[in-house]
């Protein structure tokens, strides 16, 4: 086997690769044998003919597709081993010479992961200072409310509704093909559909009403809705106190609620501030790094964000891809235009931090996986059945992913 490695791109290679006649008839009768287990050929047993009988009964295009499918497959992971190539998309084969007892000729075409050339990591974290973290009183206040609402009797009601009322309701627009929705919230804590709290407030339990509205998918556009009252509940939060306090289990005293409330925030507070730090770094690194993004990684993560997005719209909306985009007067091209410099930014995002990971030989043991797992389950309750349902593989490639990522951003002081 002989083959030429050239340069399409930075991002794309295409490898000539020749077999010389002898070693491509090892291919070739590999493909008899198969069809020799198949055929059956009358004065002999299915398996048991004569190769060369079981050939002229054969199609000769058929053998000779499954000789080269043979050739290409075999021969491309070993150029793979012995090049280092790294391939990061399906191989583009085609076929130049093929016949028996003559050389096999193909070109292969993939993407490849570009080489990238990093700046002095050292320096790039130093210009982001940590931020002092502060909790307002109010932020705390509204965690209590929170806490007191999901605590909250209902009593339903048959007079009308008031602010701070809980109405459970059914809606259509009358955008083409809408379908009816339902919802429950609070009066008077802003619904995502401007008016509905307007609309709602005094209704009661049975009352249709109507209200046009400005359409949420579309800023420009007015909207009709129809909204039926389900029921009206009038809703009873639990007196603030020392004694409901210590109902929640771990706390004795307002105080120490109120502590740990206070703790709760400015942790998330520092883990966001953290999350905003790395993707500051991640935008100066691509800011002072200059590569090509293989047009297939590009692709498949564009893909993607096109999967999710189909995905939120059904969950979240209730609502079908094609009414959405009738709803924002967009076709699905110009999504996925739309999506195609997000998509790449995120794929060079990726290569970057994977570039450190080879230029720093960053390596997770074993132990450090275990051990990593361990805390996890240590979280569960039933630690034993939390063992069970894990799938331990993929909890050990998940963990390790995670574990290089730190390493790679404690390098870049984030």
């Amino acid at each position: 086997m002989k083959y030429e490695i050239k340069e399409i791109s930075t991002t794309r290679k295409k490898v000539e690769v020749e077999l010389n006649a002898e070693e491509f008839s090892t291919y070739y009768m590999s493909a008899l044998k198969n069809f020799v287990k198949d055929v059956e050929l009358h004065g002999f047993r299915k398996g048991k003919a004569p190769d060369d009988m079981v050939e002229s009964k054969v199609s000769p295009a058929d053998l000779l597709s499954e000789a080269s499918e043979y050739a290409i497959r075999d021969t491309w992971i070993k150029i793979l081993k012995e090049s280092k190539i790294e391939a990061v998309s399906q191989p583009n084969v085609q076929i130049t010479k093929a016949a028996k007892d003559n050389p096999f000729i193909f070109t292969i075409e993939i993407d490849v992961l570009p080489d990238i050339k990093l700046p002095d990591l050292k320096t790039i974290g130093k210009d982001f200072k940590k931020e002092e973290i502060k909790v307002d009183e109010s932020e705390i206040e509204d965690a209590i409310r929170w806490l007191r609402q999901s605590r909250a009797k209902f009593t339903v009601k048959e007079t009308e509704a008031e602010k701070d009322d809980m109405v459970e309701i059914s809606f259509v627009t009358d955008i083409k093909d809408d379908k009816e929705k339902q919802d429950r919230f609070v009066l008077g804590k802003e619904h995502y559909i401007k008016g509905m709290d307007e609309a709602l407030m005094g209704a009661k339990k049975g009352e249709e009403k109507e209200f046009e509205t400005i359409n949420p998918q579309d800023k420009k556009e007015k909207i009709k809705i129809k909204v039926k009252v389900i029921e009206v509940k009038k809703v009873e939060l639990p007196e603030f106190t020392d004694e409901w306090v210590k109902t929640l289990g771990k706390f004795d005293s307002i105080e120490a609620l109120k502590t740990d409330i206070k703790k709760g925030i400015t942790e998330e507070k520092e883990m966001a501030q953290k999350q905003k730090k790395r993707e500051d770094v991640i935008k100066k690194l691509l800011e002072k790094t200059s590569f090509e993004v293989p047009e297939s990684m590009a692709k498949r993560e564009a893909d993607h964000m096109i999967s999710s997005l189909k995905q939120r719209i059904t969950q979240e909306l209730g609502i079908s891809f094609e009414q959405y985009l009738e709803q924002i007067k967009k076709k699905e091209d110009e999504i996925i235009k739309d999506f195609e410099g997000i998509a790449k930014e995120r794929v060079r995002g990726y290569l970057v931090l994977r570039q450190i990971e080879k230029d720093e030989k960053i390596e997770i043991q074993d132990k450090e996986i275990n051990e990593k797992i361990e805390e996890i389950i240590n979280q569960y309750p039933d630690k034993e059945q939390a063992r069970k349902q894990i799938d331990m593989e993929q909890a050990k490639m998940y963990v390790e992913d995670e574990l290089k990522r730190e390493k790679i951003f404690n390098i870049l002081g984030c």
